[in-house]
């Protein structure tokens, strides 16, 4: 592959499944050179003209001459130098992303980067900064359930600023009985729910519960690892966002949902089974359909059999 005709780098531990789906989430349309990296970072082109246009790199760990590296590759292409992007993972102190941050563009937790790194990768490289017009955005409908009243309303009025239909509701909403629920559910109409997931209660089985009975959910995590976003994935969470967020990015994803059709096969919806036709009840062996006993097509024993 010529390094030259890539418009990203993709640095990081290629043997690593939660760093390659990272990659993965990097948009198709440009071309991406993935560099497999687990010790130091690789050295700058000594050809400009090799340098790509956005660079990702992904670290559980930084190292003193990680900070070097990084200045090295911003300043490689005087007149055009990449932007730069560090993906880390939960190892990194706080203090060092102070350090580092001043050197790249954007700085990201490695639970959420498949999330969001579309949208900024589209910023970074194409320069959009709004969002591109939807068309019926108004039709979704959007509840807000956090403990949080403040985080709550500030993400209630950045959805209907968007252009959505949104209500806050309780939080003991998501995952509640039927017959707990507040009037806000009675509505025929499937939702999508953004919760403020409490992680010190016992919240993937209210996960589950709220998205097979009510419709897709988009979790806000205050503390996102890859394990609470691999376990909210799997309970029917659409979405994974750590706290603080970026609203835009919020939005993007409630985009994202809007533009699923309901026949996508990724469109994730209420996850209860529809009313099919049950199979027929089970005949005992040895019995007609009109409850006669049928003869044995094997002769009685001569004698009776004998235990030695």
């Amino acid at each position: 592959m010529d390094a030259s005709q890539e418009t990203i780098w993709f640095i990081g531990d290629l043997g690593d499944p939660w760093v390659v789906a990272i990659a993965d989430a990097l948009p198709a349309a440009h071309g991406i050179l993935r560099v497999d990296c687990r010790g130091e970072l690789p050295a700058v082109p000594s050809d400009p003209a090799c340098v790509p246009r956005l660079i990702v790199i992904h670290r559980q760990r930084l190292v003193p001459g990680d900070a070097e590296r990084l200045k090295e590759w911003r300043t490689s292409a005087p007149n055009d130098s990449p932007a730069l992007i560090l993906c880390v993972g939960p190892y990194i102190r706080y203090e060092e992303l102070e350090r580092y941050s001043g050197l790249v563009d954007l700085v990201l937790s490695e639970a959420t980067a498949a999330e969001v790194l579309p949208r900024h990768v589209t910023r970074l490289l194409d320069g959009r900064q709004g969002r591109s017009p939807r068309s019926e955005t108004g039709a979704l409908r959007v509840l807000v359930a956090s403990a949080n009243g403040e985080l709550g309303r500030v993400v209630a009025e950045a959805c209907t600023a968007a252009g959505y239909r949104a209500e806050e509701v309780e939080d003991q909403f998501v995952g509640a009985r039927p017959s707990c629920r507040s009037r806000s559910s009675n509505s025929s109409e499937m939702p999508l729910t953004i919760w403020d997931v409490p992680l010190l209660e016992p919240w993937p089985e209210r996960l589950e519960r709220h998205a097979l009975a009510t419709g897709p959910v988009i979790a806000l995590m205050g503390f996102a690892d890859r394990k609470s976003v691999a376990l909210a994935r799997s309970k029917g969470a659409f979405a994974c966002f750590e706290l603080p967020l970026n609203l835009d990015d919020l939005v993007d994803a409630l985009d994202r949902f809007s533009r699923l059709s309901p026949l996508d096969p990724k469109a994730p919806g209420a996850r209860a089974e529809p009313a099919h036709h049950l199979p027929p009840r089970p005949r005992r062996p040895g019995r007609t359909r009109t409850g006669r006993t049928r003869e044995s097509e094997w002769p009685p024993p001569a004698r009776p059999p004998t235990i030695a």
